[in-house]
């Protein structure tokens, strides 16, 4: 059959053909070599004027689609049926690509948190939500109050200054290269407290610690409603794990729990005292490569503030006590290396019926400042104990004007006043309160020769020794 030869039959380029065909002009060409596309010269040498016929075209394609060996490589790319599903796959990927990759390499390390309604969040260093943990607590404390007390100790001055013990920390504790999460439950009214929760860095819960138990005082049964004051971290052993001690106070009662644990969860040591413990700090004092832990608050039954060193490996018992209604007899005599009284004075007196050390801050040149919290106070101790200097601070000196103007005392502060204050500095030695710096006869008895390494054995060894 001729082909039809009018003008709108014809396509006088390789363009056109190309365009016809839906192609390129090297695709053309090969399926001329290849497959006898059919294309016409003005001259039969390669390089000449082409054209080809629409018709001739149509037939051509018509012919070769029939042979599914060439199908593929023939028809237009629009109707490339494998390049199509090529496509198809190539785009799936990128898009599963887009949602996974973002998940894989994202920094899945904690690093921050924030608190909403009774839900803790983790969060990375671009504050991304990494993991959530639902309190159940409807009276949870916000984030705000929270940040104040995160990862490190603090002192914060208001009225009074006082320690800030963090309430949520993220660190390390057990030297794997990945940080714990250690939250307690801190609310706005003080209900519903007394737990310390530790997570992993991909929020899996690893253990947790409930503050107090029910003990005895005298005749007076204490229920467990306690809270936690606060805690911190510390290597007490020096072998890059991180021990907690924790601060955990009743709500209404005067007994205050001092607790050690590892970095499982596990105690370590437990100590009561009779009175509100305030602030804690980690210090080498002798100087043996290991920190002893310095703990300050207030005795109620004394009314005094106090200062108690432990060593880390002994820490048990509860405070030295001669008011029956401040002894538990459940408990057995402490493990402490010191525990001082502070001096009253007739200042503080008149505004409060215990005062407390509230502070201890660690000097730089061996000396511990300790504030005491209502006659705001400065006492200044050596490391080994020994008073090196009160200071009077303008706030005392305001307070003990105006007292003195109401005629509410007669005291003058001048060097004797000083020197009364000192000479009311009390150590327990075992048997009662000396105004010498001294240890306890616990200690003195049975760790005198301690020898001086990472770790010292538990009590009860003392003990047995100490009977042969």
């Amino acid at each position: 059959m001729m082909a039809d030869r009018n003008d709108r039959n014809i396509l006088s380029s390789w363009k056109e053909i190309a365009t016809y065909l839906n192609c390129s002009v090297r695709t053309c060409t090969r399926w001329e070599e290849k497959y006898g596309l059919p294309i016409h010269r003005i001259d039969r040498e390669r390089g000449t004027t082409v054209y080809a016929y629409k018709s001739e075209l149509d037939r051509w394609i018509a012919t070769k689609a029939k042979k599914r060996s060439q199908f593929l490589d023939i028809i237009p790319f629009r109707l490339n049926a494998l390049k199509i599903v090529f496509l198809g796959f190539l785009i799936t990927a990128v898009l599963l690509s887009l949602f996974f990759i973002p998940k894989i390499f994202i920094d899945r390390i904690p690093s921050d948190f924030h608190i909403e309604n009774s839900t803790l969040y983790a969060l990375n260093a671009e504050g991304k939500e990494l993991w959530k943990f639902e309190t159940g607590v409807e009276n949870l404390s916000g984030d705000e109050y929270y940040k104040k007390y995160f990862q490190y100790r603090r002192t914060e001055e208001i009225e009074f200054r006082k320690s800030l013990l963090p309430h949520i920390i993220i660190k390390d504790l057990t030297n794997d290269g990945k940080p714990e999460i250690v939250f307690s439950i801190q609310t706005q009214d003080e209900f519903g407290e007394g737990e310390l929760f530790c997570f992993d860095y991909k929020g899996n819960q690893l253990w947790k610690f409930t503050g107090g138990k029910v003990l005895k005082f005298g005749q007076k049964v204490i229920s467990q409603d306690y809270r936690l004051y606060g805690f911190d971290v510390f290597d007490m052993n020096g072998d890059g794990n991180l021990e907690i001690a924790i601060i955990s106070a009743h709500r209404i009662r005067f007994p205050t729990q001092l607790v050690i644990l590892d970095s499982q969860g596990r105690k370590l040591g437990e100590y009561w005292n009779s009175g509100r413990l305030s602030d804690l700090q980690f210090m080498d004092l002798n100087e043996d490569g290991r920190e002893e832990i310095l703990v300050s608050g207030c005795n109620n039954e004394y009314k005094k503030g106090v200062l108690i060193v432990f060593d880390t490996a002994h820490i048990n018992g509860s405070s030295p006590q001669t008011d029956e209604k401040s002894i538990c007899k459940e408990l057995k005599s402490g493990t402490e290396k010191y525990y001082i009284l502070f001096p009253r004075t007739d200042v503080d007196i008149l505004e409060a019926e215990v005062e407390a050390i509230n502070i201890i801050d660690n000097l730089k040149n061996r000396r511990l400042s300790l504030l005491s919290l209502t006659s705001q106070i400065l006492f200044e101790l050596n490391y080994d104990l020994e008073l090196e200097g009160i200071t009077l601070s303008h706030a005392f000196r305001q307070k003990h004007k105006w007292a003195r103007l109401e005629g509410k005392i007669k005291s003058e502060i001048n060097e004797e006043y000083e020197q009364s204050l000192k000479e009311d500095l009390l150590y327990y030695d075992g048997n009662g309160w000396v105004s010498e710096p001294t240890m306890t006869a616990y200690w003195k008895n049975n760790h005198r020769n301690a020898p001086m390494n990472w770790y010292s054995p538990p009590d009860f060894l003392w003990e047995f020794f100490s009977f042969l």
